[in-house]
């Protein structure tokens, strides 16, 4: 990647010219970018928007891709300070980190996450709706590193230094993060750390002038290769070897958003997610091709609103609406059955009824008072 004086020129490995990719006021803004805010992927060009700092535009640099010079255009709610794409992974696995104003960690993926064909034909036109979403993984981060051979995740906090081994197959799933994020006190390097590199297994840090290498876990290095080939019994083998709890929480993780259901729910096992394992027993029972297995699996890797788009456009609105209600997402609810059959609406008020008495409270939502009112009227 070359910067000059009005544009950014992207150049393969043989010298020949790549791409040019431009933005909305991109010539102004060539001359204030900088490591913080310009981030080179393995195949994706991330570039923070100086004019809204708020906005990062992607560009897929795989040849013949249409975002190569009409780039995705993701808003976070706040202002962003540093970005990072990550170096390794499959080109379904591309993940984008930011860091905040308030030193908050976000990730992202960088591309359609719903590439399979199956899938996208369950979806529909809403398929493309569905991009962007940002979830937090972290706090009081600084700065943040990939590895240069798999998708881990070091990042540096005020007294301590965090290492992320699923970042991004994770991050739908607070529980996943927790389960497979490391955080070592730092004390002894001194102040202002900074990382100098993270090289396979290695992560070097600078502090007051000197360089300390420290080591991440070699199993977890290796894990990520295996996955990245599509070697699942290798990956079982090393996790069953070493039998780490964030080993299983990585292999889980990957494994379910790759649809290896079998290997996911002995990961999750040994992770002692007793919750997942029977939510995934559940799964195995339902047909693999119909919209119903589809939308549980999305509401397995914490994709919500994917899963409710699946039921919808397949027509199965009391479907729908009883994962709305399983999630206690009461608005949602409302707002299916009234737009698409109100035969529903009165499944979702016993439900909101019953939720109000094991609470011990009064209606204090408007739009269910508003609904309330309006049939006593009718009344």
């Amino acid at each position: 990647m070359v910067l000059d004086s009005t544009s950014i020129w992207i150049y393969t490995y043989t010298g020949r010219l790549h791409v040019n990719p431009r933005y909305p006021g991109s010539q102004a803004q060539i001359s204030t970018l900088n490591w913080r805010n310009l981030s080179l992927g393995l195949d994706t060009l991330v570039v923070r928007d100086n004019a809204d700092n708020k906005a990062l535009h992607i560009f897929d640099l795989i040849p013949g891709a249409t975002r190569q010079y009409e780039p995705f255009t993701l808003k976070a709610k706040t202002p962003i300070s540093e970005i990072a794409a990550c170096r390794a992974g499959n080109v379904d696995d591309q993940f984008v980190v930011l860091i905040d104003n308030n030193r908050e960690l976000y990730i992202t993926e960088t591309r359609n996450r719903n590439s399979s064909n199956e899938r996208s034909a369950l979806m529909g036109s809403a398929n493309d709706n569905l991009n962007g979403e940002i979830y937090k993984i972290g706090t009081q981060v600084t700065t943040v590193k990939w590895a240069s051979e798999s998708n881990i995740l070091v990042g540096v906090h005020d007294a301590c230094y965090s290492i992320w081994y699923c970042p991004g197959e994770g991050s739908a799933d607070p529980t996943i993060i927790a389960l497979t994020t490391v955080t070592i006190d730092t004390t002894e390097f001194g102040k202002h750390i900074t990382i100098e590199s993270f090289e396979d297994a290695i992560v070097t840090f600078r502090c007051s002038g000197a360089l300390l290498a420290v080591n991440v876990n070699i199993y977890c290095e290796i894990l990520h290769r295996c996955l990245m080939e599509g070697q699942w019994q290798q990956a079982l083998r090393i996790c069953r070897s070493a039998q780490n709890a964030y080993l299983w929480g990585t292999l889980a993780a990957t494994a379910t958003r790759k649809n290896q259901l079998q290997i996911s729910e002995e990961a999750y096992a040994a992770a002692l997610q007793v919750d997942k394992v029977t939510y995934l027993q559940y799964i195995k029972t339902l047909d693999p091709s119909s919209p119903d297995y589809m939308a549980e699996n999305s509401l397995m890797l914490g994709r919500l609103l994917e899963a409710e788009t699946i039921l919808i456009h397949n027509g199965k609105y009391r479907e729908a609406v009883s994962l709305c209600l399983r999630m206690h997402n009461w608005r949602k609810a409302l707002e299916i059955s009234q737009k698409y059959d109100t035969k529903l609406l009165d499944t979702v008020l016993n439900q909101r009824n019953k939720y109000l008495k094991a609470l011990t409270r009064e209606e204090w939502d408007k739009q269910f008072l508003s609904l309330m009112s309006h049939e006593n009227e009718t009344i």
